[in-house]
């Protein structure tokens, strides 16, 4: 997979931009703040998924613009010259793909596939369990259509189910409305679960080897999946556990059990690498995390995607970043960072300027 070229109109700082990237490795280098995440971030809305950077649409067009940012893209994919258009505005994001009718742009799913690595990640093991049940989600979300769907439905039974427990302690005939979203939300969360299970167990097998790589072997990577609403993922043994937390939910005044509440468990030799990690052995995990996303993808789609590095090396100690770069063989990378020497120096990369969301291929 590997993304030819792309046209970006109207987006946060970027008036006007046309990228065509190498189909190894590019960097995109400029000071900090003139627009080089943006790029990368208008790069990974081709995928369908919302933004990286957990922002509303309505905040992506220019400011000053007319309210509506367009990017339009060629790929390769699936053995053959592709094209996206997406179009950016207060309502959400819609897209058409090879000029067919435009859609809903979560309908891209599986279509173009990009891991996104950033100085944000690399707290992945020492942050909370919303950062890593979002790592899970935005992988999830590119491969599989359904998966992003099941998510979005349980998400919005969830605000419902949470409103409505505000309200419980005052209202007897919430009780009633509470049982009809328990067992709504079971089939939605058991579906997500055994999704999330199995996709941790893959990138798991994947990861150890990454880490072995880096750490010369002197500890072992592993993964849990913790879910609250135990290891069973049945429909109805899930319904069971969230009526279970029904006394809790209504003092609390939200829902307590369910994928949303779940967490991702990183372990050195089995214990948990957030409590007794170094702060390299953390970052050496978080690094094999990644590489491991990205090997997944490639099992699941047959070829390579496409990543993204956002400033992400100048974060990482020499070794790990000679690691990266090793790693990066077969596939798209676009890097962006202050100073390319480095980069230069270790791959043949073809370099771009970007100052104050104007976009320049270096020497031109």
């Amino acid at each position: 997979m590997k993304l030819i070229s792309e046209t970006v109109r109207g987006f946060r700082n970027i008036e006007n931009a046309e990228f065509y990237p190498s189909t190894a490795v590019t960097v995109v280098c400029g000071e900090n703040g003139q627009g080089k995440t943006n790029l990368l971030e208008s790069i990974f809305l081709l995928t369908g998924a919302k933004s990286f950077r957990h922002v509303k649409d309505r905040e992506l067009p220019d400011k000053d613009g007319d309210g509506r940012a367009e990017i339009d893209s060629v790929f390769f994919a699936e053995g053959r010259r592709q094209e996206i258009r997406l179009s950016v505005g207060s309502k959400g994001r819609t897209a058409s793909l090879n000029r067919g009718s435009e859609k809903k742009a979560s309908e891209l799913a599986g279509k173009f596939c990009c891991v996104i690595f950033s100085p944000e990640h690399l707290d992945l093991v020492k942050g909370t369990p919303a950062e890593r049940r979002r790592f899970i989600d935005t992988a999830l979300c590119q491969l599989s259509a359904g998966y992003l769907s099941k998510l979005r439905d349980y998400m919005r039974l969830l605000a419902q189910k949470n409103a409505l427990l505000k309200d419980a302690r005052n209202i007897s005939a919430a009780y009633d409305m509470l049982d009809v979203y328990d067992e709504r939300m079971a089939d939605a969360a058991a579906y997500i679960t055994a999704y999330r299970r199995r996709f941790a167990a893959e990138v798991e097998e994947e990861a150890r080897e990454a880490y072995s790589s880096v750490s010369g072997n002197r500890e072992t990577f592993g993964i849990n999946y913790l879910s609250t609403a135990g290891d069973d993922d049945d429909p109805s043994e899930i319904a069971r556990m969230i009526s279970s937390a029904r006394g809790d939910d209504i003092r609390l005044g939200y829902s307590t059990v369910g994928p949303h509440r779940d967490d991702l468990e990183l372990l050195l030799d089995g214990d948990p690498a957030r409590v007794y990690g170094s702060q390299g052995q953390q970052r050496t995990a978080v690094l094999a995390l990644k590489l491991a996303e990205a090997g997944l993808f490639r099992n699941k789609l047959g070829e390579e995607p496409v990543l993204l590095l956002d400033d992400v090396l100048s974060e990482l100690d020499g070794s790990r970043q000679e690691f990266l770069l090793r790693r990066l063989g077969g596939s798209q990378a676009i890097i962006t960072c202050c100073d390319p020497n480095f980069i230069e120096r270790e791959t043949d990369a073809d370099v771009w300027r970007m100052d104050s969301g104007v976009l320049t291929r270096a020497g031109d």
